[in-house]
């Protein structure tokens, strides 16, 4: 042992550790188990390219298609063509 170096103290880690995404993969697509879709849905609006209205891609849990949304009310996204879409039924939603 190296007389030279000082002596450091080391903390135990007595808690479950959660820095980390669980991932599952499969042969026909990728997908991340803990996707935050209101975080996804605030970072769209955020995006300094949305003025009005975004392009998207949303996945639901009966169909996936491609829309317009141009705003957000508590419990639904709003789309250009007047349709509602439920927060609770999105599985995914990607900016296009």
């Amino acid at each position: 042992m190296n007389k030279n170096l000082p002596r450091v103290y080391v903390s135990p880690i007595n808690k479950e550790l959660r820095n980390n995404k669980d991932v599952f993969y499969s042969s026909e697509s990728r997908h991340e188990s803990n996707i935050n879709i209101p975080q996804k849905i605030n970072e769209i609006f955020a995006n300094p390219h949305h003025v009005y209205k975004s392009k998207v891609h949303i996945t639901t849990k009966d169909n996936s298609f491609d829309t317009v949304i141009v705003g957000q009310n508590n419990h639904e996204l709003l789309t250009l063509d007047g349709s509602r879409i439920n927060i609770n039924d999105l599985i995914d939603i990607e900016r296009i």
